[in-house]
């Protein structure tokens, strides 16, 4: 994920799909032909709404920590908000993994089986088995890990962090960490603020307690050292 995004090798669907609007690059696999001009427009829209919510509320942006919740917000801002509650984080830390719910919300009308990918965050909708690859960073000499994700009834997200990879804003020192959730935003919001947590070794066994008390947690992989933990319901390749 992230960079180089090893994550589009493994997808095998019908119909691939690159859409990109400012900072949001989307990459879609679907069983069903989508137009890319209808993807632009309903990622606009939503990368919009929170880009103007922004503009009345400049602390969304920036803020660390939870903001008050406010209810006249659109509804992508409003579950950032809730996410944010949880993770103790500042909310515009899972805009990736709304951004890409919220478009495969919309998509999920028009095509049965869809994954989305935007910078690394996940949006799943599948009715067989896929594999992931991520990608673990230089530090590791094996730096290509494939996940075995099942299928589930309902959508769910993926997403990772890491101290080392990309540029998004880590407090952390894993090379990376994984998290698969009951969607994107919450697996988002949450791979930034599990990873933020694990400075050293004992922190791992913290945040495997913090996802055990989360139902909305389904698993974790964790990067730190040149070794790899694991937590939940997760398979690995090889």
């Amino acid at each position: 994920m992230y960079e180089e995004r090893f994550y589009r090798d493994f997808v095998k669907s019908k119909f691939i799909l690159e859409v990109s609007y400012r900072e949001s690059d989307l990459f879609i696999s679907s069983d069903k032909k989508l137009d890319k001009q209808f993807v632009y427009d309903i990622l606009k829209k939503y990368y919009t709404e929170v880009e103007n919510y922004i503009t009345k509320n400049p602390k969304f942006l920036t803020s660390l920590s939870p903001l008050p919740f406010d209810k006249e917000a659109p509804e992508i801002v409003k579950e950032m908000f809730s996410v944010s509650t949880k993770t103790n984080i500042g909310p515009f830390s899972s805009v990736a993994g709304a951004i890409a719910k919220y478009v495969g919300k919309e998509l999920l009308n028009y095509t049965d089986e869809l994954i989305i990918e935007n910078g690394g965050d996940i949006f799943l909708k599948i009715n067989e088995d896929k594999k992931v690859g991520v990608y673990l960073g230089e530090r590791f000499k094996d730096n290509l890990l494939i996940l075995k994700i099942k299928k589930r009834c309902q959508p769910f997200g993926i997403a990772s962090s890491s101290a080392y990879i990309g540029e998004s804003l880590n407090f952390g020192k894993t090379d990376l960490l994984t998290v698969v959730a009951e969607d994107s935003i919450i697996a988002d919001g949450f791979a930034t603020a599990l990873s933020n947590l694990i400075k050293e070794k004992e922190d791992i066994e913290k945040v495997i307690k913090i996802a055990k008390k989360n139902s909305y947690i389904f698993s974790l992989v964790i990067a730190f050292k040149n070794n790899l933990y694991f937590w939940g319901d997760i398979e690995v390749e090889g």
